[in-house]
């Protein structure tokens, strides 16, 4: 059991992910998705950009390299993916509601940790550019795990990293890998999902439609 050394309290963690739950970059991801595979006359599908909303970049490329016979070396796609994913990052604001809802939970005593499968470095820049880098105590990305999502990993990671307990934390995220590492993880896990996306989700997750109705719940929520 982890607990605060000062208080002798569990310490309580909100884990969130970037892409699509902090920044609004979903759209962006999915110009480079499909630009990167346009440039190898490969066709871009709904159904593998949901697939690969999750995974770190490595597992990306091998899934595109071997499904679509993507020429090249890997570490060369891998650098040429990652350019664009970083040209795309430059000017990518943050979701509706996120500095609010950081700012609520920094003064609520939360600690805060950004769990996704972008390289730690260029989460850091991205917080650090949008002025949120204060809010938060710690990122876990696809570069400091073996396993990304689905895989437990980078929440049992940002957990121990943390010194939080996992019953008094909870993942914020909005794809099924993510929120399956969550869940898998141990953590009460809330889901950004359209009313007509709900189903075929990891069992226990909770749906919210913004990040300010997690901010109105976090009221709830015990720490």
């Amino acid at each position: 059991m982890n607990h605060d050394a000062a208080s002798g309290v569990r310490r309580h963690g909100l884990f969130l992910d970037l892409d699509g739950t902090l920044a609004d970059s979903l759209s962006a991801m999915r110009g480079v998705y499909d630009s990167f595979l346009q440039e190898f006359e490969a066709t871009p599908s709904d159904e593998e950009f949901e697939e690969l909303n999750g995974p770190p970049l490595a597992e990306i490329i091998k899934i595109l390299k071997n499904r679509h016979g993507l020429t090249g070396s890997f570490d060369g796609l891998q650098e040429d993916y990652l350019a664009m994913v970083l040209d795309a990052y430059k000017n990518l604001p943050p979701s509706e509601g996120a500095p609010e809802v950081l700012s609520a939970a920094k003064e609520r005593g939360w600690t805060i940790a950004v769990v996704t499968s972008s390289h730690r470095r260029n989460t850091w820049d991205w917080l650090h550019r949008n002025e949120l880098s204060r809010f938060v105590d710690e990122v876990v990305g696809g570069d400091d795990v073996a396993c990304g999502k689905p895989n437990p990993e980078p929440y049992l990671k940002a957990l121990e990293s943390t010194g939080c307990d996992v019953r008094s934390s909870l993942a914020v995220e909005d794809s099924r890998a993510g929120s399956a590492s969550a869940v898998s993880a141990g953590l009460r896990t809330f889901v950004l999902a359209r009313a007509d996306d709900r189903m075929n989700w990891p069992t226990g997750v909770s749906f919210i439609v913004d990040l300010h109705e997690l901010r109105r719940r976090l009221d709830h929520v015990e720490g």
